[in-house]
């Protein structure tokens, strides 16, 4: 049965009685809880004043003094719907769908999605947010092409009695060369090895993993990539290679193996970016700070996939390539869009699995906190070179991952001591009492580097070793989105620029109107930055 509504004299006698009963409880520290008990009372009188004197306009239209032409501009700057580049029929994406509140007042608003159906199969008609001044809300949208071409979809967004519509342009186009049609109805669907190979030069075996083949290549304009090729075709074979696919078109980032090309015919295949090495190749342990340098390089790649939505769910030591120096990763044939609740792929790594991996009933489903996981794993073992949790087959590292606590690093490596606490939080067997993202795990990195960093420049007495310090505070704090930060390390560096004196000069002025208007720097502009800075750390030029 329903509570009747105390009237305001019912509420004032009622409170005053708590008041008393505090202050005789608690004496002058009672006081000041019986302020706090008339508060709500206080406010709500307010707000019937208020009310009385105002009266509310009728429901569904706009009041009188509302100026409409300011409420539409309003919700066109606010509205964002971000679509992927590379949309491949028949391949799920995400659209990132939010809307930013440029007022002083909470907001709320609904997003029609209708529009986006009739281009192909959309998760999520409609999305309703509720922003506070000054914030922005987004939400990942499943998203199914099924139409090629390039579209125009109206999207409408409404905020009480006003709507206005927006065209967003998408363009769904099929991956590769197009299936020759003197070959569409051929017995067998599929080539030959040789077929694909013959449009290579210089094809040489490099690697095997659990799907298939990595070879080196030199392509006709004489650039060196690498193929990767099913071991067998299959119906398994063929699902996980579409998904490798929609995954991994969707990622541009320096830390991650670019995908150049793929294709059915005429043979399964993944043309990408080809990298000299890999992490399994490194001679472990390393001193904490490589250590330290390879995870932060690594948490910038998971971090931008994660803001679009992509987990990788199988970080391990073959699967960060090497390009250079620069840590890629590869191998997104695990990769879930955030937005699913299951997944057929059961497949993983044991020696890397995080518990939710191995029992959802207890630990719950995989998610963002997964990759953190892996990544902690991947840092203890070149922390210390040895994995925290091993035994002689599945059942036993199950039982490890999910029951017992790793020997903590400086037990084994004492040089590792400085990333221990790190390491231990990425380990926790409950998803909550890791780190939350993977930002949060970069910043205690690069907090760790940075002190290093620091001393050791203050200390230097060396012109080279200086620049080489100057110039890595200057990239660190640029990643972690320290701008100011970033602009006094570089402006240091101008005292070992050399040749690169005005290219740095121009840089720095750049990075100087960037802030003073607000902008964030987008990865191609951090890539720039890291060339120049690595040619004046090295002395190129």
């Amino acid at each position: 049965m329903a509570h009747r509504r105390r009237t305001p004299e019912e509420d004032f006698l009622y409170r005053l009685f708590v008041a008393f009963f505090l202050i005789a409880l608690l004496k002058s520290f009672g006081l000041v809880l019986a302020l706090f008990v008339f508060l709500p009372l206080i406010r709500r009188i307010l707000l019937e004043t208020s009310t009385s004197k105002k009266p509310a306009p009728p429901r569904g239209r706009i009041p009188p003094k509302t100026k409409t032409p300011d409420v539409e501009n309003f919700l066109a700057r606010g509205l964002s719907v971000e679509v992927p580049e590379n949309l491949l029929p028949g391949a799920t994406a995400l659209l990132k769908v939010g809307f930013r509140n440029t007022s002083k007042r909470p907001v709320s608003v609904e997003i029609d999605l209708n529009g986006f159906s009739r281009v192909g199969k959309i998760s999520r008609r409609g999305v309703r947010l509720n922003v506070a001044p000054n914030e922005g809300k987004h939400v990942f949208v499943e998203f199914i092409p099924l139409k090629e071409g390039s579209f125009s979809v109206p999207v409408s967004v409404r905020s009480g009695a006003v709507r206005i519509r927006k065209d967003v342009p998408l363009t769904v186009k099929a991956v590769g060369k197009p299936l020759p049609p003197e070959k569409e109805n051929a017995k067998g669907a599929f080539g030959t090895l040789d077929e694909l190979f013959s449009r290579y030069r210089s094809v040489e075996l490099i690697g095997s993993g659990g799907f298939g083949r990595v070879y080196r290549a030199v392509r006709g304009d004489g650039s060196v990539v690498a193929l990767k090729v099913p071991h067998s075709l299959n119906e398994r074979t063929g699902k996980t290679f579409l998904r490798e696919i929609s995954a991994w078109l969707s990622l541009r980032h320096r830390n991650i193996v670019e995908l150049y090309d793929a294709n059915l015919y005429p043979y399964p295949y993944i043309e990408m970016e080809y990298c000299d090495s890999s992490l399994e190749r490194l001679d472990v342990p390393l001193s904490w700070e490589d250590a330290a340098k390879i995870a932060f390089e690594v948490a910038e790649g998971l971090k931008y996939a994660h803001s679009k939505g992509i987990i990788h769910r199988d970080l391990k030591p073959s699967n960060i390539l090497l390009k250079g120096r620069t840590p890629k990763i590869s191998d997104w044939g695990l990769a879930k869009l955030m937005t699913e609740t299951s997944t057929t792929s059961s497949a993983f790594t044991p020696f890397y699995a995080a518990p939710e991996q191995i029992s959802k009933s207890r630990f719950g489903s995989t998610d963002e906190r997964t990759d953190i996981w892996q990544l902690g794993v991947l840092l203890y073992w070149l922390a210390t070179g040895r994995l925290p949790f091993e035994g002689e087959d599945f059942i036993e590292v199950a039982g490890k991952i999910t029951m017992e606590e790793p020997a903590p690093p400086s037990d084994i490596n004492p040089d590792s001591k400085p990333l221990e606490l790190v390491i231990m939080r990425c380990l926790a067997k409950r998803k909550e009492e890791r780190y939350q993202s993977v930002g949060e795990l970069q910043r205690d990195l690069g907090g760790l580097l940075g002190g290093k960093y620091s001393r050791e420049l203050e200390m230097s007495t060396d012109f080279s070793r200086s620049a080489y310090y100057a110039g890595e505070l200057a990239l660190l704090n640029l990643k972690l989105g320290n701008t100011a930060e970033a602009l006094k390390y570089l402006t240091e560096l101008r005292r070992y620029a050399g040749n690169h004196q005005k290219e740095l000069e121009q840089l720095i002025s750049q990075l100087k109107l960037a802030t003073e208007e607000g902008v964030k720097l987008g990865d191609d502009a951090i890539t720039r930055v890291e060339i120049l800075v690595n040619e004046i750390m090295t002395g190129g030029g």
